[in-house]
């Protein structure tokens, strides 16, 4: 559960911490992330074909705590 299939661009951003994803599925970017970026990700709400279990939001929060940089 601590994998999502992302695009390139977006798998980058959210293993730099760029980017991540609140329980929802909701994207949100970094301070860091320039606005060219944004705009070429389209940040928005995440497009996945299954449920965002409990399971993927506890890895997404241990993301949000440890890796995403605010």
């Amino acid at each position: 559960f601590n994998g999502l299939l992302l695009t390139a661009d977006w798998d980058a951003a959210f293993d730099a911490g760029l980017v991540t994803f609140d329980p929802a599925g909701r994207a949100i970017a970094s301070q860091r992330l320039e606005s060219s970026a944004q705009v070429r990700l389209d940040t928005g709400r995440l497009r996945i074909a299954r449920p965002l279990t409990d399971d993927h939001r506890r890895y997404l929060n241990w993301h949000l705590s440890h890796v995403f940089q605010r």
